[in-house]
């Protein structure tokens, strides 16, 4: 468990309840005795550490370091690893992959025989009996094809066949709630997501993957790996992803604009949800107007309020090294 994701959970804007089906993803199983190296020569993370820590962001990368997936990796074995994905690039994340594995002892497919949920600590322990987060610190568990996600105190995510979920529904046990109340959990922990309309928008420094164990620089090579080690080692980032509210509600797009005091662009909108009172969005923006201070605004006019993230950039990466 990320004990700055922990603590940040203490302190966290939003005291909805959280119980809400996944229903706008879906899993990519890996499976086979190739399953890590093939992985591993693909995403932007390191799959040597996804056994210990259980699950991590990855994406995966076009040859110009831009992403074109992103997936959160369950480790379910050795020989078999979950990819959860939004459904909007659900089939063109597979086709990518598909068409590297050719080379390698590894099966790919769809695993919509599983249901998934989000959860936080109160729904979690209603899931169901023997499955239960323990006070261990582990930040996976795996029973049989069933896991559930620890990110931090107040927020779990839980995958499984369909009858153990929809049994807990229909006993009761548990009371769904909207899925903006899982976009704003990702947005108040600074987790980025990936949609058709961001597709190929970013690399993923921009996205502030390499703060969250989504980026190895030292792994080796990877699509795109060029290009994103290039930047962090020897460039100067330009954008990145960072916290934002607006009072009232509003209905914001991924992939809107943001814009400065001007009228100019200098960001895009990466997630956004509504509370009762207030929108809350993660949006990519140049740096230059984060450094000045700069007031940005939605294009309906709203202005919006810099919040802050659950961890802090690397200051380097918006230095010149070379």
């Amino acid at each position: 468990m990320n004990q700055s994701y922990d603590r940040l959970a203490q302190h966290l804007d939003s005291t909805a309840p959280l119980c809400t089906a996944l229903s706008s993803y879906r899993i990519i199983e890996v499976s086979g005795v190739d399953t890590e190296k093939f992985l591993q020569g693909q995403l932007s993370c390191d799959l040597r550490q996804l056994a210990e820590v259980g699950h991590i962001p990855g994406s995966h990368c076009n040859i110009k370091g831009h992403m074109i997936s992103l997936f959160r990796l369950f480790y379910l074995d050795a020989r078999k690893v979950w990819l959860r994905v939004h459904e909007s690039i659900a089939q063109s994340a597979f086709d990518n992959l598909k068409k590297y594995s050719i080379f390698s002892k590894v099966t790919l497919r769809f695993a919509d025989e599983l249901s998934g949920i989000a959860v936080d600590a109160a729904n979690s322990r209603k899931l169901c009996i023997g499955f239960e987060v323990k006070e261990d610190h582990k930040s996976l568990y795996v029973k049989e094809d069933s896991v559930i996600a620890v990110y931090d105190a107040a927020l779990y995510e839980v995958w499984a066949q369909d009858n153990i979920l929809l049994t807990c529904l229909e006993a009761g046990k548990l009371k769904g709630t909207p899925e903006s109340h899982w976009d704003l959990a990702n947005i108040e922990r600074g987790l980025v997501d990936l949609r058709a309309e961001t597709q190929e928008h970013f690399i993923p420094q921009m996205t502030n993957l390499q703060a969250v164990d989504g980026v190895s620089f030292n792994k080796g090579c990877y699509t795109g790996q060029e290009i994103v080690t290039r930047l962090q080692h020897r460039g100067i980032l330009k954008k990145a992803m960072y916290r934002f509210s607006a009072s009232g509600v509003e209905a914001v797009a991924p992939g809107s604009e943001l814009l400065n005091s001007e009228g100019a662009s200098v960001g895009e909108v990466v997630l956004a949800a509504s509370t009762d009172s207030e929108t809350q969005l993660l949006a990519v923006v140049q740096q230059a107007q984060i450094d000045a201070g700069e007031t940005l605004r939605l294009p309906s006019g709203t202005e919006l309020s810099f919040k802050g993230l659950p961890y802090e950039l690397d200051p380097m990466l918006f230095e010149k090294k070379r």
